[in-house]
């Protein structure tokens, strides 16, 4: 018996579907993974960083009320919201701006304050607080732990010369540090406020910041003076108006909130990319899309923005998010040289295993080329997976001693490009070298558990 098999008929791809598949120059992808919102940015067809907004408050303040004060680890524990404990290290309140006395110099049980959430809850571990609240906008940063002025690091010696120019010359600093608006007056020396970090000019005894400015801030380093200066004094306002208000709410307020689209942006691009690594945004929430539209007007203007609208594939299967997640949690990792990585965390620290596996070659060279794409990928995988605290990892041993500076100098380079704080401490003569990284969030296997 026979039967007739009808011809499949042939696949025509669009050129929009061919572009949106073309990863070359990143996309940040918006769309639902598990059913839980997800940011992931692609980069030439390689996952990089993904983040799951849902649950997170890194960023949010909040009016806290001190539980306890623990003298022995000079530090205290502050309820954010009825039940929520939070650790507040003494070292990240030494200003704080109590709402329900004066400070005299002391955090007693009972007091009152604005606190921001500086790392998610991990493990048993209580979710992180400072008091020295911080608010930025795309070119300028205000924080109550600093009194001095700094620059972006990815600010060449030119743009930051130019920068500390205008900044003087508007008023806005004075031998390097910030004048307050209200008593800022150019070229007036007496304008520099006194010493301590409280200024009777401000509101309520309001801390005074430090400036950091960013790296968007070069955009305008070119531009007239007064457009920067513009710039500072409406973070400025905000700034004195958040205290201003912060004075007058009640214990276990939301004073800064981080569920909104502009909030979400913020935290994506301060913490896990660069604005850099990526050319369009792409998402298939069409609740979701003018939002974005309105952040890319205002804050990233030379990104395009699609929205996705196939009902028959789903963005999320376009770009196989379900396989590309699963490989990131996978304990190997195989390199194109035929090398591969096994990664184990344990509960102390992190273990990364560089092995030769099926590359051939000639000893030295061989395991010079495997460590080299290695320490490329290692970075990769620590910010992919975001895995912090001690990082110990064990490189293929090599003879030769500028062998092995090669490959820290690779190593180096490529984890200054991660957002979060990473320190590459040395390598022993065993080819153990340990990496130190900030714990902002929770590591992505904990995360993708939680789903």
């Amino acid at each position: 018996m026979s039967r007739n098999i009808a011809e499949k008929s042939t696949v025509t791809i669009t050129e929009a579907e061919s572009g949106i598949r073309k990863t070359e120059a990143g996309k940040l992808i918006f769309t639902r993974w598990r059913n839980q919102n997800g940011a992931f940015l692609i980069r030439r067809d390689r996952l990089t960083a993904m983040a799951f907004p849902d649950g997170s408050k890194v960023g949010g303040i909040y009016l806290a009320r001190v539980a306890n004060v623990v003298k022995n680890i000079n530090a205290c524990f502050v309820e954010i919201q009825p039940g929520e404990i939070c650790f507040l290290s003494l070292k990240d309140a030494q200003f704080p701006f109590l709402t329900n006395r004066p400070y005299d110099g002391r955090i007693l049980e009972g007091d009152e304050l604005p606190v921001q959430v500086i790392r998610d809850a991990q493990k048993t571990k209580q979710p992180s607080v400072t008091a020295h609240i911080s608010l930025a906008n795309d070119y300028f940063a205000l924080t109550a732990d600093t009194q001095k002025a700094g620059f972006s690091a990815k600010l060449d010696k030119e743009q930051r010369s130019r920068l500390k120019h205008q900044l003087e010359e508007t008023g806005i600093l004075n031998n390097g540090r910030l004048v307050p608006p209200e008593r800022g007056i150019p070229g007036n020396s007496d304008a520099v406020p006194p010493e301590g970090r409280y200024h009777p000019a401000l509101p309520t005894e309001m801390p005074l910041p430090g400036l950091i400015v960013r790296t968007r801030a070069a955009e305008l380093a070119e531009a007239p003076a007064e457009q920067l200066s513009e710039q500072f004094r409406l973070l400025w306002k905000e700034y004195t108006g958040f205290f201003r208000d912060a004075s007058h709410r009640t214990c276990f307020s939301c004073l800064k909130r981080t569920d909104t689209i502009a909030d979400l942006m913020g935290r994506i691009l301060n913490q896990l990319m660069d604005a850099s690594e990526f050319s369009e945004l792409v998402t298939d929430d069409p609740l979701l899309y003018p939002q974005l539209e309105e952040y890319c007007r205002e804050h990233l203007p030379g990104k395009a923005l699609r929205l996705y609208e196939d009902a028959l594939l789903s963005l999320s299967k376009l770009y196989s998010l379900d396989s590309r997640v699963e490989e990131a949690l996978s304990a190997h990792v195989w390199l194109k040289s035929g090398g591969y990585l096994l990664i184990q965390p344990t509960e102390a620290l992190t273990v990364i295993d560089v092995n030769s596996g099926k590359y051939e070659g000639r000893k030295e060279d061989a395991f010079l080329k495997v460590n080299l794409e290695a320490a490329e990928e290692i970075a990769r995988q620590i910010r992919l997976r975001n895995l912090s605290g001690i990082i110990i990892v064990d490189f293929i041993n090599m003879k030769e001693g500028k062998s092995r500076v090669e490959v820290m100098d690779c190593l180096k380079d490529k984890v200054r490009h991660d957002k979060v704080k990473t320190t590459v401490v040395d390598m022993t003569p065993l080819g153990l070298v340990e990496i130190t990284r900030k714990k902002i969030t929770k590591p992505l296997r904990e995360i993708v558990a939680g789903r």
